[in-house]
């Protein structure tokens, strides 16, 4: 009978039990749902991001590719070969040795040793042309030639020929306006015109050396043309010592 009892008192504990275990015990598949929005969300959020970084980067790209100039907007000379023709004038300052070409008219009332040894006229026009290469920028060797369109009465010479090498330098070498600064050397090899005999009159038409320095502006309306003005002196000192002030227009053109 008591055996009956425990028994019984046994499967009622065991019985009540059951439900309050399959209560507690978690709900996997609540616990199931429930984690699926969270992991969605998560992705999502890690692709918004990634969006993000990826728009920034192409923002930043595009900014920087904004930033550097255009070729069609930079007017360096670099890499560029160049053709350019101007017409000089100027002002002859001559100062004669004495066995120098007369620079003024033949005075009779004076001996040949005592005829003017200063003299002051008007250049000649000429055209120059030269060829020019530019390995950077804001540097732009050349080598150039010089014909005159007309003699000098003065010193009765032939129309000036010379021939010389230079380089111009420039500021502000990738803007459209720009200064440049042109030193040069060169060789004068025109002879006497022979319209002058006087006896006793032998004078020397020497080679000469000039050197050259002038400066200007120059305006690049494209990449391939540009416009220049400069002033500048020209000085030779074996015929007679002579400057010439001078005044240059020109056009360039350059390729590739």
């Amino acid at each position: 009978m008591k055996a009956r009892i425990l028994w019984l008192s046994s499967a009622l504990l065991t019985s009540l039990s059951l439900p309050a275990a399959a209560k507690d015990a978690p709900d996997k598949s609540t616990a199931t749902t429930d984690e699926s929005p969270d992991k969605a969300k998560a992705a999502d959020d890690s692709s918004a991001d990634q969006a993000t970084k990826e728009s920034a980067a192409e923002e930043k790209s595009k900014a920087a590719d904004e930033a550097k100039p255009a070729p069609s907007d930079s007017f360096g000379h670099r890499g560029q070969f160049g053709l350019r023709v101007g017409l000089v004038g100027g002002y002859n300052m001559i100062f004669r040795y004495d066995q120098s070409p007369l620079c003024a008219a033949y005075d009779p009332a004076k001996s040949l040793s005592e005829q003017q040894k200063f003299c002051g006229h008007g250049a000649p026009l000429a055209l120059d042309f030269a060829a020019s290469f530019a390995p950077l920028d804001f540097i732009e060797p050349y080598v150039f030639m010089r014909l005159g369109l007309s003699g000098e009465k003065q010193t009765d010479t032939l129309p000036i020929k010379v021939l010389g090498a230079g380089a111009r330098i420039y500021t502000m070498s990738d803007s459209a306006f720009k200064i440049f600064i042109e030193p040069a050397v060169a060789y004068e090899f025109e002879g006497s015109a022979g319209t002058v005999s006087l006896p006793g009159y032998a004078p020397q038409y020497k080679k000469d050396l000039l050197i050259h320095l002038a400066a200007g502006p120059q305006i690049d309306v494209a990449r391939y043309v540009g416009f220049y003005l400069d002033a500048g002196l020209t000085t030779g000192v074996l015929r007679a010592l002579r400057t010439t002030l001078e005044l240059q227009a020109g056009v360039q053109a350059r390729f590739p």
